[in-house]
């Protein structure tokens, strides 16, 4: 991966800036002086969840899911445990020829 040019998203405070998790992204030294805050939200789909679809992972070794402390909007209610326990030991693994068609995209 070429990491130049750097494409440097500034946002004005309050700014909001909205990408898939699976876009390649990261993270610039702060050398301002000032505390920099971040905040992240994470949305699925339950059928998504059941059918273990989404981004392949292609570049991450983690294994569990935060996934427990995800909440319904509408009642607050938690993804029920045996749909997260399915991602509770490792992430879902990248098939043959699945990174190849990703890439086409």
């Amino acid at each position: 991966m070429e990491l130049d040019p750097q494409v440097r998203v500034v946002t004005p405070p309050g700014g909001l800036l909205l990408f898939s998790g699976a876009q390649m992204h990261s993270s610039v030294p702060n050398t301002s002086g000032r505390t920099r805050l971040s905040i992240d939200f994470r949305t699925v789909h339950v059928d998504d969840v059941v059918a273990r679809r989404g981004a392949a992972n292609v570049d991450s070794e983690c294994t569990g899911t935060c996934m427990h402390d995800y909440l319904r909007g509408t009642d607050f209610t938690h993804v029920p445990e045996e749909l997260y326990a399915l991602y509770e030991t490792q992430p879902p693994l990248v098939r043959p020829g699945e990174l190849q068609a990703a890439a086409a995209v």
